[in-house]
């Protein structure tokens, strides 16, 4: 793209200036000085001579790059990329740092804190003033005068360091542009904020008495000081800082006062010590600092004018008052306290109001009086008006024509404000800027009193509008963007204008954008729209010559809002040396001021916002222009960008054209014209101007887009005139109107799902709630009309950005489709459904309020046929936009048919996509729009009856068969039906009864014709079926398809007809919601979730009204699959959760009952059936326990474990319905343990008793384990008692018999030889769970079972738990493989074998794998009945008994499905092929102990160590003893040769003296082998280790005796015993019993079996040790 770029000097482009060649963006000129900033950073000075073009010169700045720059006093101030400022004097050529830096601050402690430089981006220049402004949008000042808007309007008090405006803290200010002698900025709009009375007060501490480095300051606000930020307060127009949330106590404080930052608020203290910049003398504690740095002891007398400041360290408080008012008029001492209290809200802040302050906010207020005196001719003299910087002029202005007012105000403010804040609050109602917006300033004569309160009972509530809100998909505050957002949102331009936020190109015209990415695209687009609209603009200094534009002549030294411009879109302001002008987003021009006699050019009009077109304009003059007047150019031109010199104006059309406002001649009157600049083929662009001096940049602009530009100004001028003067007006009628009412938001979702509700039960809206309705619709529609407007202000604001050469990259429709289709789409929905129900029609009092107040202008808007009803007025201005889309689908027809023209084939693919979008939309706009009339005339026809049940906004007809005949099959002849079908339902009306049928739930197929029935047609429905008959064919074709298109449309669309591609036919599988009302099991419920042709299938939700509820999967109409089902009863809800098979629960699940117990296992017709566990109760409570085992019909029935833990008793054995049936055996915490036969839950006949101390009892027992009849009692020593016993052993036994003493020597065990004979055997335990698997596998009874098949259906299964997993949010990754079949052989081999064992590895080890389930089921009985609190050692051989039983019938399973293992009672030996790897022998407990045995270990390691417990008692107590023995003596005492420790060369005796006392230095590597036998699991793994602490002990020897040397038993067996003691295993004897109970028959013998006898050995010689035997 071709750029150029022009200067030249004033009116005349023929007075060439010289220019940088690179791009300009920023021009600062005074008298013959011109300065350059390019966009490479660079800095350049033109100094000029008369007509001559001058020289140019760049000013070296080393690495800086400037990025803005001003001409002030005879230097340049410029602004570099890092935000640093500086200057440079033009003579000197000396450039010096210009700190601007936050003032320091002390805290109450007397910790000091210097203040944080301050990062700069703009600064601009007056005659006296200098403004910079911040990254932060922070204004920060040098120089004198009104124009700093430093609550000062002396000319003595220079501020020679920048200070902060603090009027703009928490506000953002956008741009910012200097007079000379006046000051203009652009602020973005606070919107208003809705108060929360719920909220609590939450007193916030002034952060800037608090500093970071203060160690108290940190503690006192709890860290806050370090991240609190100013941003959190916004201002009021007194410049106080009001709290954000300050809604605390259920009244609108909308101006309450906000804690102070600083106790040095003032301006006037934070020039004088800003920073460590700052003289080292000043006091910063000091109230009474100068701007100049010096003490303030001027006499009151002379401090005339407005001063509003804190003095917090003078000012006492006083009771009675919520504020310290401090009257500063000229006969009063600065210092004279009137009174302060404590905040209402528990905080100490106080509020300081001026009396002078006052008179000023009230003269601003009633400016139109002023401004109305000056068109009246009462002027106030020229020598007033001349004088820039008069003091007195607005106090004048008051006392003469307001004085009545002012005066009392300012006795009000001077006696006291008890309720300050709440009358601030109403204050806010005549000065707030959010209001004018909205045409709701209020008239404020002389006699009223802005201070006299509303009655207690009116709540003051700020208006606002959803368009006025701000919620940004970025999360942020609604009064402050976030940096990131800021910085994006507004940036300044080539032009010096602003920029708001546009969506990259990425993906721009994909069709396959996510929705949920359109939708937040959409909100970013409507968002930056808000933002650009919502503007205002304020100003302040000088105002002899009206260039205030506040209607007066009034000087001010505070900012003033302009209130005529506040949202209007301004996007740019400049200044002159005493005019200004500012620019809209819409292209029209708005100025004020007075350089000369004429008014540049402008047209005067009553009301700024009363002229929608710029070409209908007043033509009265006023040599003074005081307000903003719209300026006219030549033929209606609009304007994309604007510069002003000192008394001219530089205006680049949309056209690219060029005009001059003001004098070519001095000796020429006031003039626009158009001047030539640069090549015909080029179109300016941009423009720069300051003093004199003007550069404009032009380059290559597409015809296209200009007309485009220039539509879109237009239509957004229409829009934002309607939004002003009908919208929001309107959305204050309306929330008056519903205010009381329950308030819903509309959402169409929410309101269809209502309405079918409503209408399948034949409920009936009331009035009321319809009337709310409507109501609720058009605020919704209303809203979405500023939505629209919004959109525009962004597309036009991206095209006035975009310089891309491709015309589809500037076009927002083109290079957005999606995202503005989306907006205008929402718009539509809206706007056709209210539409449908009469919302565009207007009450009375919605049309005396709004439109019969709008101005007469608007009527220009509207055609005259339009004009007849105030509701017709109203439609055709809301229904504009619905226009404008089929004007962009012809725009983009017509980009179409010249695309051979201008555009490449690439470019007008991407022009077709777009037509195509938007041609869709049209269409479907257009459809929409006659389907809502249609329904309009429909509910205006039908009965009220029908309309009040049936009405909703989002309904539409689609035939009716009064016009469209259809009736029921075989109907009576004096029966009377009808149908009429909508968007959602169909209606059946029979008289005055009618029925309503979802179209979510209705399949319909056509009837083939029979002599029974022509052109029939079929529809099915949830609970029953219609036949319906059409006169003709014809008649029928059309009733199907408008079935079929009501069915895809209430199915797929959700409303938004047109956006969807639509199937050929509505799909059979669907997801809707039905309430049931005749089928029996369904009664009243609600389910919603998915259909097949009626039925319920899928996954779904069923809900009933008592609170029964079912969620998961269906089939066929009945609960089948995977799904939870809650049943409420009085004492809770009781939940069955599982698999579910024809509406019952079939297989594993689990049932939570409503008093908390819970069963978990399989099930059959929803009841326990099969192995299952319950629990009862919880641990603490008395009726805890857990049973464990099988389960019949809902019954404990088979073997199964109850542990009662309350109790501390455990039963192991046999039940029956529920009760102890058959051989048991119940042990206790007391050590009892006895067994026998169980009868009905009674112990009875012949059984044996166990205690803890050995004895036993064998003969009659009775229920609870007492003694009931004949028997034997015999004790450890020998001794017996036979005869008859009775009661228990805890309570004492009576008996009757005979004692024996026993002769033989005691048995240590004393196991009774019918120990076991009432117990269940190990293979009858347990076979549900295995059952369990063989049925999942497919594994019978039958001999012949085909393997293949066996692992198609393992197979299956996987699958089948996969799908589950998934369902259940589960992952399947882990199943690595095993769900592929593997290859079978015929032979087994080493590395098959390897094979199938890596595979049973992942199996045991993975959950959805059958053999893991059952691993798993397993484990858990194992650990049920071996486990817990009541673990008892007599249990010990039952469990090894289960061990091997596991063993063995895992084994069996497995060799089902690897066939070619060997049988249980047969070794395989498998050599392998590799050397270095050890040869297998295959058994059964090869193949199964390495993945049962680690589960199992800790219950049975437990029962080994507690059975173990005496000797192994024994044996560490020996162990103790002789490990406090050093090596010598415990080698010597066992008998080690000294050969094996005794280094060469020495003696016994020299050795003692050296190691005599050394410990655990010998065979280290052997003992800590042997010290990881407790760590194994398997016996095989524990003699591995045994043989490898062999081998270290084997080592250690040869290393020191030679390879060669052999053992013998006797020298190895003392070294090994040595390894032993040494190891400290505690339980050593558990260890190896474990083994030996474990251990393969094969692997006692050999080389294994020696060297675990040998460790046996060595336990028992260590047992049996005399402890006085050791040295």
């Amino acid at each position: 793209m071709m750029v150029a770029t022009h200067g030249w000097r004033g009116g005349d482009p023929k007075n060439m200036l010289i220019v940088p060649t690179e791009t300009v963006i920023r021009v600062a000129a005074a008298d013959d000085l011109t300065v350059f900033v390019t966009a490479g950073g660079r800095l350049y000075v033109g100094q000029y001579n008369g007509q001559d073009r001058g020289s140019l010169q760049q000013v070296e700045l080393g690495s800086r790059c400037v990025r803005d720059a001003a001409v002030y006093k005879g230097q340049v101030v410029f602004v570099t990329d890092a935000g640093e400022v500086f200057t440079q004097d033009l003579e000197k050529k000396e450039v010096h740092p210009l700190p601007v830096v936050e003032p320091k601050k002390t805290c109450t402690h007397g910790q000091e804190e210097k203040g944080r430089r301050v990062r700069v981006r703009s600064v601009a220049a007056g005659s006296d003033h200098v403004l910079f402004l911040s990254n932060h949008d922070e204004i920060w000042v040098q120089g004198r005068g009104p124009a700093l808007g430093l609550f000062t309007n002396k000319i003595e008090n220079e501020i020679t360091n920048p200070a902060r405006v603090d009027f703009f803290k928490g506000r953002r200010v956008m741009q910012v542009e200097a007079g000379a002698y006046f000051t203009v900025a652009l602020v973005e709009a606070l919107p208003p904020v809705h108060p929360d009375p719920s909220q609590e007060s939450d007193h916030l501490p002034d952060f800037d008495s608090y500093v970071r480095s203060c160690e108290q300051c940190r503690q006192e606000t709890g860290d806050r000081v370090l991240f609190e930020d100013i941003d959190e307060f916004d201002k009021c127009p007194l410049g106080l800082l009001v709290r954000k949330d300050a809604f605390t106590d259920g009244r609108s404080d909308l101006l309450s006062p906000a804690p102070s930052r600083s106790s040095r608020n003032s301006v006037f203290h934070e020039d004088g010590e800003s920073s460590d910049y700052a003289p080292d003398e000043l006091d910063p504690t000091s109230g009474e600092v100068s701007c100049d740095g010096t003490t303030l002891n001027t006499p009151v007398e002379q401090r005339t004018g407005i001063e509003l400041k804190e003095m917090s360290r003078v000012h006492k408080h006083s009771e009675g008052s919520d504020f310290e008012v401090v009257d500063c008029n000229d006969e009063t001492e600065i210092g004279k306290e009137v009174g302060d209290r404590k905040l209402s809200s528990g905080g100490t802040s106080s509020l300081f109001i001026n009396a002078d302050a006052a008179r000023q906010f009230i003269s601003r207020q009633l400016s139109w009086m002023t401004a109305t005196s000056i068109e009246q001719g009462e002027l106030l003299a020229d020598e007033r008006v001349n004088n820039k910087y008069h003091i007195d002029s607005a106090t004048e202005l008051i006392k003469e024509n307001v004085a009545s007012a002012a005066n009392s105000a300012a006795s009000l403010v001077a006696t006291g404000v008890r309720t300050v804040s709440d009358k601030v609050g109403q204050l806010s109602r005549h000065f707030s800027s959010s209001e004018v917006a909205d045409g709701e300033l209020h008239d404020l004569s002389p006699d009223s009193d802005p201070f006299i309160l509303e009655s207690s009972s009116q709540t003051l509530k700020p208006k606002m509008s959803k368009s006025e809100t701000f919620n940004t998909s970025t999360g942020s505050l609604p009064r402050k963007l976030s940096d990131e957002h800021t910085r994006k949102t507004h940036t300044r331009t080539a032009s010096g204008g602003l920029s708001f936020p546009k969506l990259g190109r990425d993906g721009l015209l994909a069709l396959d954008k996510d929705p949920k990415q359109v939708e937040k695209n959409s909100g970013i687009i409507v968002d930056g729209g808000r933002h650009i609209l919502n503007t205002e603009v304020w100003a302040w200094g000088s105002a002899n010559r009206g260039q205030l534009g506040l209607g007066d002549h009034s000087h001010r030294s505070t900012p003033t809002s302009v209130a005529t411009l506040n949202h209007m879109g301004v996007t740019k302001v400049v200044c002159g040396s005493h005019h200004s002008a500012a620019l809209t987003i819409d292209g029209e021009v708005f100025v004020w001021g007075d350089s000369f006699s004429s008014p540049l050019g402008a047209t005067q009009t009553n009301d700024v916002a009363n002229n929608p077109s710029p070409n209908k304009t007043s033509t009265k003059a006023d040599p003074a222009v005081n307000t903003p007047q719209r300026l006219e150019l030549p033929e209606g031109s609009l304007v994309r960008d604007l510069a002003s010199g000192d008394n001219f104006l530089i205006i680049i059309s949309v056209d690219g054209l060029v005009y001059y406002v003001g004098k070519l001649r001095e000796e020429e009157e006031t003039t626009v014209e158009q001047i030539p600049v640069g090549d015909a083929a080029l179109r300016c662009r941009s423009v720069l101007c300051q003093c004199d001096s003007v550069v404009c940049t032009s380059d290559e602009m597409h015809p296209q887009v200009i007309a485009f530009l220039k539509e879109e100004m237009k239509y957004l001028n229409l829009l934002k005139f309607v939004a002003q003067h009908v919208v929001k007006p309107f959305q204050l009628v309306t929330e008056v109107s519903v205010k009381g009412k329950t308030s819903v938001t509309p959402h169409r979702d929410k309101v269809s799902a209502t309405n079918d509700k409503n209408c399948s039960n034949g409920k009936l809206y009331s009035l009321m709630e319809e009337s709310n309705q409507l109501h609720q619709t058009k605020q919704v529609l209303l809203d979405s009309y500023l939505d629209v407007t919004h959109a525009v202000a962004s597309s036009i604001s991206d095209m006035l950005d975009e310089q891309a050469s491709d015309v589809t990259a500037v076009i927002p429709i083109i290079r957005q489709v999606e995202e503005y289709k989306s907006i205008y789409q929402k718009y539509i929905n809206i706007v056709c459904d209210a539409l449908a129900i009469s919302g565009l029609t207007l009450s009375s009092k919605e049309a005396i309020g709004v439109i019969e107040k709008c101005p007469a202008v608007l009527s220009s808007l509207v055609p005259e046929s339009k004009r007849k009803t105030n509701s017709e007025y109203f439609a055709h201005l809301i229904l504009r936009p619905l226009q404008h889309i089929h004007e962009y689908a012809e725009f983009l027809m017509k980009m179409k048919q010249d695309s051979e023209t201008y555009y490449s084939p690439f470019t007008l693919d991407k022009i077709k996509i777009a037509h195509a979008h938007w041609k869709q939309l049209s269409n479907a706009a257009h459809k929409s729009q006659l389907e809502a009339e249609s329904t309009k005339t429909y509910w205006d026809t039908c009965s009220p009856k029908i309309m009040e049940a049936l009405a909703n906004p989002i309904r539409r007809i689609l035939r009716d068969s009064r016009t469209n005949p259809i009736n029921v099959h075989n109907a009576g002849r004096f029966s009377s039906h009808s149908f009429v079908l909508f968007t959602d339902i169909l209606v059946h009306i029979q008289y005055s009864n009618f029925s309503t049928y979802s179209l979510s739930t209705m399949w319909v197929e056509p009837v083939p014709n029979t002599s029974n029935i022509q052109n029939g047609i079929h529809i099915t429905l949830p609970e029953e079926t219609l036949t319906l008959a059409c006169p003709t064919s014809s008649d029928k074709s059309q009733w199907m398809y408008a079935l079929q298109e009501g069915i895809k449309r209430s199915v797929l669309s959700k409303g938004d007809s047109g956006m969807q591609v639509m199937p050929r036919a509505p799909p059979l599988i669907r997801s809707a919601s039905h309430t049931f009302t005749k089928i029996a099991q369904y009664k009243d419920a609600t389910y919603n979730g998915q259909w097949f042709c009626g039925k319920l299938h899928g996954e779904g939700t069923m809900a009933w009204p008592d609170g029964r509820r079912y969620e998961g999967q269906f089939r066929q109409g009945v609960y089948q699959g995977l799904g939870r089902l809650e049943v409420p009863s009085s004492g809770g809800v009781t939940v069955y959760e599982g698999m579910w098979k024809n509406g019952k629960l079939e297989g594993k699940g689990i049932i939570r009952y409503a008093n908390k117990d819970v069963y978990i296992g399989y099930l059959r017709e929803s009841q326990p059936h099969g192995h299952g566990e319950l629990k009862k109760g919880r641990f603490s409570s008395q009726a805890a326990s857990v049973y464990t085992g099988e389960w019949s019909s809902g019954t404990k029935h088979g073997y199964g474990v109850l542990d009662e833990i309350a109790q501390g008793e455990k039963y192991l054995g046999m039940w029956q319905n529920n009760n102890r049936h058959g051989p048991g055996m119940v042990v206790t915490m007391n050590g009892v343990y006895y067994e026998g036969n169980f009868y009905q839950n009674k112990l009875t006949g012949y059984g044996l008793m166990m205690f803890e101390d050995r004895t036993y009892y064998e003969g009659e027992l009775g229920a609870g384990g007492t003694f009931a009849g004949k028997g034997t009692l015999r004790y450890p020593s020998g001794d017996s008692i036979e005869g008859t016993f009775s009661g228990s052993w805890e309570d004492g036994i009576k008996i009757n018999g005979m004692l024996h003493k026993g002769l033989a020597p005691p048995d240590e065990e004393n196991i009774p030889k019918s120990f076991g004979k009432f117990s269940v055997g190990a293979s009858q335990k347990w076979e549900c769970i295995l059952q369990e698997c063989r049925d999942k596998l497919g594994i019978t009874s039958t001999p012949e079972v085909s393997t293949s098949k066996i692992w198609n259906n393992l197979a299956t299964q996987l699958d089948a738990e996969k799908q589950l997993a998934s369902r259940q949010g589960g992952t399947t990754d882990f199943l690595d493989g095993i769900d592929r079949i593997p290859e079978l052989r015929d032979e087994l081999s080493y590395q098959h074998f390897m094979d199938i064992h890596l595979y049973l590895g992942k199996a045991f080890g993975c959950r959805l794998h059958p053999l893991g389930q059952l691993l798993l089921s397993l484990v858990d009985a194992f650990r049920a009945t071996y486990g817990g609190v009541v673990a008892h050692p007599r249990l010990l051989p039952y469990a090894v008994q289960e061990v091997h039983s596991f063993t063995s019938r895992l084994f069996e399973i497995v060799r089902v499905l690897f066939p070619n293992l060997p049988g249980e009672n047969e070794n395989l030996l498998l050599e392998s092929e590799n050397e270095d790897e050890e040869d297998i022998v295959v058994t059964p407990a090869y193949v199964i102990h390495p993945w049962l045995l680690p589960h199992l270990y800790s219950p049975l390691s437990t029962l080994y160590v507690l059975y173990h417990q005496p000797k192994d008692e024994e044996y560490w107590q020996r162990l103790l003893k002789w490990n406090k023995q050093p090596d010598t003596a415990l080698m010597t005492f066992l008998g080690v040769d000294v050969k094996f420790w005794l280094p060469e060369g020495t003696s016994l005796i020299e050795s003692s003296r050296t190691i005599g006392t050394m410990k655990d230095q010998h065979f280290t590597e052997a003992i800590e082998t042997l010290q990881m036998l407790s760590t194994s699991f398997s016996p095989r793994d524990k003699l591995n280790l045994i043989h490898r602490t062999f081998q270290q002990v084997s080592k250690a020897v040869m290393t020191k005796l030679g390879s060669n040397y052999l053992w013998s038993m006797d020298d190895l067996f003392p070294v090994f015993q040595y390894v032993v003691v040494r190891s400290r295993i505690q339980h050593l004897g558990a260890e190896i019993q474990l083994i030996d109970d474990l251990l393969d028959p094969h692997m006692q013998h050999g080389e294994l079996g020696i060297m675990f006898t040998t460790l046996r050995a060595c336990y028992y010689q260590i047992q049996n040790e005399k402890v006085s035997h050791m040295l």
